[in-house]
Order: C-alpha cells, then sequence, then structure tokens
C-alpha cells in the first residue's frame, strides 16, 4: 500500500513514551487504509476525556467536508492520550505582528511544546518537531496523517510537516484548512510569500498551459491574481484555502484525492489467493473486494488471456474449465477510480490497480493459482510524446511494451527501463488512442489507453 516512514528520527532517542490509543474511526486494516493519527498538547491526566472529545469532533467535522467525505472508507483514525504535566499551550509573547501580550504570557510544561508566537501570534506550533515525530514512532507508527490540538481556546494554528490546531471555536476549520497544508501539499490562497509553486498556486497565467487548465471556465475556477502580488496566480476566489468555512475548489479537492490514490489502493483483498490449488473441473469464482468510494466511481475490467471479457464489470466473476487454455492462462482485473472530481479524461496521472492470477491447468484439470496485485502510475496521460509508467514495485529485467493503435495492429515503440520507471517515447505515433500492454516475464501485467495529442 504505502507507508510515510519516519526518517527524520535517528539515534537512541527516536521512540518515545508510551500512551493510550483511542479508536475514533476505523474501516479496515491500517495497512489498507489512510491512517490519522490526532495528539493532544497541554493536556494533562484529567483533561484526556476532553481530548478524546475533541479530537473525535475533529475527525467527524473532516468527513464532512469534500473530497474527504467521498473517501471516508479509505481512512482510520486514532487519538494518542498525549499527557502533559500542565495545561495549555505556551505562550511567551514575541509576535511582531500584534501588540504584545495579546493573552498573559505563559509557559506551561507541555508534553511536545506547543506554543504560540511562532512567526506570529496566531501561528501554534513546536520548535522540538522531534517530540511529535518520537510520540508518533511509538504510538502510530504507520501513520499517514497527523495533527496536534493545543490546549487553548485562544484562535491558532499551523501547517507543515505536522499540523496544529487550538480548541477555538473554528477548531474544525482550521484542522481542515491545515491539512491542505499537511497532506494536500496546498499553498494558501491568500497571499503569504513564504509558500511557492504547487498545485493551486502558480506563476504561469497561461489557461492552455496551466496546471489546472483542465478546470478553468467549471466550477467558478480561473486565474486569478494576487493582489500582493500580482505575478503569482490562484485558481479560485472562495476556496477553503483562503477563507475558513468554505469547500474546497475543484482544483484542491483534485489535488487531495491524488493524495489519496497515491497512498492506499481500491483493493482490500481478493479470492483465491495465493499459491491455491484448484478444481477446474467446474466453474471457478474470483472475487475481488474492493474500497469504495461515496457514491461508488470505481470501474472495473476482466481481461482473460489479454482479452476483455465483455459485460464483466463487477468484483466477482466466475471462469469454467471451458474458457481455460492447457499450460498457464492470465486472469487480470483491473480497477481504476473514474470520480468527476478528477479530470480522468485529460488529467496528467492515471492510477491502476490490477490484481493478476495466473493459472496453470493441467492434464488433470487441476489449477494452480499465482495471484499478485499490483499498482501503477500512468504519466502524463494525455501526453505529447513521452509518458511514464511507474510501478509501486521494481520491474524484472524481463518487460516488454506494446503498443497497439485503433485498429488492434501493433505498432513499433521505444521504450527504457529504469528500476520501478519505463519511459516510453511515441513522439513520432499520429495523434490519436492506443492501448498499452506491459508484459513481464511474458506474462500479461498492464494494458491500459494513452492519448497522443
Amino acid at each position: 500500500m504505502k507507508k510515510i516512514l519516519l526518517s527524520l528520527l535517528v539515534g537512541s532517542n527516536c521512540f518515545g513514551q508510551t500512551f493510550e490509543k483511542v479508536t475514533l474511526l476505523q474501516n479496515g486494516s491500517n495497512d489498507k487504509r489512510i491512517v490519522i493519527a490526532v495528539l493532544g498538547d497541554g493536556f494533562t491526566a484529567a483533561q484526556q476525556t476532553s481530548f478524546v472529545s475533541s479530537a473525535q469532533s475533529t475527525v467527524n467535522y473532516l468527513f464532512t467536508k469534500s473530497p474527504y467525505n467521498e473517501y471516508k472508507n479509505y481512512f482510520n483514525a486514532y487519538a494518542v492520550k498525549v499527557i502533559s504535566q500542565e495545561s495549555g499551550v505556551k505562550h511567551p509573547g514575541t509576535a511582531t505582528d500584534v501588540i504584545e501580550p495579546v493573552i498573559p504570557i505563559s509557559n506551561p510544561n507541555n508534553y511536545m511544546g506547543a506554543s504560540f508566537d511562532i512567526g506570529v501570534h496566531r501561528c501554534i506550533h513546536t520548535n522540538t518537531p522531534n517530540k511529535v515525530g518520537q510520540v508518533l514512532a511509538t504510538n502510530v507508527p504507520d501513520y499517514d496523517i497527523t495533527y496536534v490540538l493545543g490546549n487553548s481556546t485562544e484562535y491558532g494554528g499551523c501547517g507543515g510537516t505536522y499540523a496544529f490546531a487550538s480548541l477555538n471555536s473554528s477548531s474544525n476549520e482550521l484542522v481542515v484548512h491545515e491539512l491542505g497544508h499537511s497532506f494536500g501539499n496546498l499553498a494558501d490562497e491568500y497571499w503569504f510569500p513564504g509558500s511557492l509553486e504547487s498545485a493551486n498556486k502558480t506563476q504561469n497565467s497561461n489557461p492552455s498551459t496551466i496546471k489546472w487548465k483542465n478546470w478553468v471556465g467549471t466550477n467558478n475556477v480561473g486565474i486569478y491574481p494576487h493582489a500582493e502580488s500580482p505575478t503569482w496566480f490562484r485558481p479560485h476566489e472562495n476556496c477553503e484555502m483562503r477563507y475558513l468555512d468554505r469547500q474546497f475548489c475543484s482544483v484542491c479537492k483534485e489535488t487531495i484525492i491524488e493524495k489519496i490514490h497515491s497512498l492506499v489502493s481500491p483493493v482490500d483483498s481478493y479470492t483465491p489467493a495465493n499459491n491455491t490449488s484448484l478444481d477446474a473441473t467446474s466453474g471457478v469464482t474470483f472475487t475481488v473486494n474492493e474500497i469504495l468510494p461515496i457514491p461508488n466511481t470505481l470501474v472495473n475490467t476482466w481481461t482473460l488471456n489479454g482479452t476483455v471479457l465483455g459485460g464483466s464489470t463487477g468484483n466477482s466473476l466466475t471462469i469454467t474449465p471451458g474458457q481455460l487454455n492447457n499450460g498457464n492462462n492470465t486472469l487480470m482485473f483491473s480497477v481504476v477510480d473514474n470520480s468527476p472530481l478528477v479530470r480522468v479524461d485529460n488529467h496528467s496521472t492515471l492510477h491502476v490497480t490490477n490484481v493478476t492470477w495466473t493459472l496453470s491447468k493441467g492434464t488433470l484439470n487441476i489449477s494452480d493459482v499465482k495471484a499478485e496485485e499490483r499498482r501503477f502510475s500512468i504519466y502524463p496521460n494525455p501526453t505529447e510524446g513521452e509518458f511514464f509508467i511507474n510501478g509501486k514495485k521494481d520491474f524484472s529485467k524481463d518487460v516488454n511494451v506494446e503498443i497497439y493503435d485503433a485498429s488492434g495492429k501493433m505498432i513499433p515503440s521505444r521504450f527504457e527501463l529504469n528500476n520501478s520507471v519505463i519511459k516510453v517515447d511515441i513522439k513520432n505515433y499520429p495523434t490519436g488512442t492506443y492501448l498499452l500492454n506491459v508484459k513481464e516475464n511474458k506474462t500479461l501485467i498492464l494494458s491500459q489507453k494513452v492519448i497522443k495529442e
């Protein structure tokens, strides 16, 4: 699937104290889900019930926001009861954007050093981020998203490697906005000079080449200059990344979905499993259990020995003995997400998950099964001449790329293999739609359409 490793933590002090962990959302096993870890800072042992309640509230609210609500089934969430010796968030009174002290100066002994005045008064963060990393490494090592709730009702929050938010009445919205930074890698759409090029901020104003060109003219997406620096542009005037209590614009929604696709597979499990022997004298049923978006936007395809099985689009298929050749057969289930929140027909990256069964049929009608799940990204698609196939694991050296035109004729192709990436050159092809087949060790592992512009 994924996992984010705590590479920042090295040496003998990389693990911290073990704290109680409370489940806030459970949709499946962690290795098949995006894991949210909610930490508290400035909560004493006596205040942990209040912390868990606040953590649950922020998680519940997050999944009322699109696109998180459509992909809620892809997430698990946990609260970690980090115990501080003293209550509250530090306030050194050192901010230069206000006349201090805005609130009384204080220095509570909180566990992770959550503090106001990190640059500006309202920015809550910590000068000791390794403390956050140590808590995660010990208590939720398989996390993908994390944020820290600071025990203060003063308005405040910040993004970065770890997002922070206070318990202000706007905390739910603060969490959503700050996760836009730390999870989606989105920039603020109000003016902040510290961020540079990102999915929702650019210095390119050409509508035919701007990174959100697929959305220009839809849902009020345009090319809007920042008044404070008009050589920089944002896609929307009323997005969650500009104002609280809004919705994400189409560009930001698509970016968050792309992050979800990069971390988790829509395949939860499948049967039969690897190294299974089946009696092939009767029909054998193959099933893929999927993690469904809400509503379901997954598109499934089944192929047997390279031929699409027309009409078979569900998650279960029965193969009869008469459909199998003697020797090796390849049955492949392929799934892509056709969400309207992603401009699939003209989107730069296509995420594909395949489950492949190699069925070895002998004279005694016994099929030995070899099953494998593989994930791929194809980009850019459409392409002007070159595209890349990125596998989640390295390809073997015995790999071959086949390109077919609309008539089904295989045409010569050039490709280069570099471990987990295949570079394919179709510069000399006419514009049109082509079928891409990738074979590894003479077995089909990928079959998808590629568009040449």
